[in-house]
């Protein structure tokens, strides 16, 4: 894993993401370590040096990402939505929405809204 790619690490986190949905389990940082191979401090330097933040937050991120499209793309029941995208539980899910984009995840959907919350992040959301 030591030389894999920004797009290779990014890839392995979207295959871990479709893992715990088909495993109906939450995401975990540790057990992204195992799924792609390679050690905790390893995968934690790769994501920092590779995408610019913590692995923890870069899955954070992925899942948000994924779920913003889904709420605005389908008509998935929205507690699906939250295990699709690695969340463990509903709860886990809205709050996490409400942190980032600054609503229930029912607004996202409705508004077709992607921005997050100002009060938490000016940049896009993935890096």
């Amino acid at each position: 894993m030591a030389h894999r790619s920004k797009e290779e690490l990014e890839d392995g986190i979207t295959e871990y993401l479709e893992f715990c949905h088909r495993e109906r389990t939450a995401a975990r940082a540790s057990e992204l370590a195992t799924f792609l191979d390679v050690g905790y401090r390893n995968l934690r330097r790769l994501s920092n040096r590779l995408l610019g933040v913590s692995v923890i937050v870069a899955l954070r991120l992925r899942q948000l990402e994924y779920s913003a499209k889904l709420l605005r793309e389908t008509k998935l029941p929205i507690d699906e939505i939250g295990l699709r995208a690695g969340f463990g539980d509903r709860r886990t899910f809205f709050r996490a929405i409400r942190r980032e984009f600054g609503c229930s995840p029912s607004t996202v959907r409705k508004d077709g809204q992607y921005l997050p919350s100002t009060a938490v992040r000016q940049k896009p959301i993935l890096p």
